[in-house]
């Protein structure tokens, strides 16, 4: 029992000089950071907007007779034509939509990256972030996809949820350790670090969680004219911060781990 509690006490001895670490490593690119945030969300929603518009446009413009079963087989053929070619310009300006918001993420989130983990920004750093992102991000749209076809409509949602954390508990792990290495190896890494050390990740990551879910039911208490941009606000500098913590939380780990 007493070796539990001593357990227990250096754990969170442990938790508090990691926080306390993080906390020093924050410098004035904390505002630099939420500034580039703020473009990535502002530009990645223009972009969704603009191909949303376009599609609509389209919807808007493809004639649909009242009644199909009129149609001679010469109209009804070049229908079917006209609705193939529409279904698959969806699916290829989607794609294209994913590619130019990964691309933007590339460049602004690799920065704000490099610069929470005091890594020199280079070229060969953002394009070599640009294939991490392209790999990585790849894999999680397609499983969502995946999940949208054929999981049953009621549990979607679940499953999507589910996916989102996975993906977010690996990834602040995954552009720690990239910044460090600036290797693709940096994949298979952060995947094997978390499954091997997910008890010491877990517990912080569940208190993170907490905090987000306060801070964002305050919302609904705040009635004043520009409650929900002081809101946004907050979040974006809690997310920037919680970005020096990880990334000094996955450090420590990963020491934890080799000291083994």
């Amino acid at each position: 029992m007493k070796k539990t509690k001593q357990t227990k006490k250096n754990y969170l001895e442990w938790n508090n000089e990691i926080l306390s670490s993080s906390i020093k490593n924050i410098d004035i690119n904390i505002i630099l950071n939420v500034v580039l945030d703020i473009i990535f969300y502002i530009s990645s929603g223009f972009l969704v907007f603009f191909w949303f518009r376009r599609i609509q446009e389209k919807m808007q413009a493809f004639n649909l007779p009242p009644d199909i079963t009129a149609l001679g087989i010469e109209q009804a053929t070049q229908l079917a034509a006209e609705a193939k070619s529409f279904y698959y310009l969806i699916i290829f300006s989607f794609i294209l939509l994913l590619i130019a918001i990964i691309f933007l993420a590339s460049i602004l989130k690799g920065i704000i990256w490099a610069k929470t983990a005091k890594t020199k920004i280079s070229f060969n750093l953002i394009s070599k972030f640009l294939g991490l992102n392209l790999i990585w991000m790849s894999f999680w749209i397609i499983l969502i996809l995946l999940i949208s076809v054929f999981v049953q409509i009621q549990l979607v949602m679940i499953f999507m949820a589910a996916v989102i954390i996975i993906a977010l508990y690996f990834t602040n792990t995954l552009y720690t350790i990239f910044m460090k290495e600036q290797s693709f190896k940096a994949i298979s890494k952060s995947i094997k670090l978390n499954i091997a050390k997910i008890h010491l990740f877990l517990p912080p990551y569940i208190i993170i969680f907490l905090v987000f879910f306060i801070i964002a039911k305050l919302s609904s208490y705040l009635t004043f004219k520009y409650a929900q941009v002081l809101i946004g606000i907050i979040i974006l500098f809690y997310i920037a911060f919680l970005r020096y913590y990880a990334s000094t939380l996955v450090l420590a780990v990963q020491d934890k781990q080799k000291a083994l």
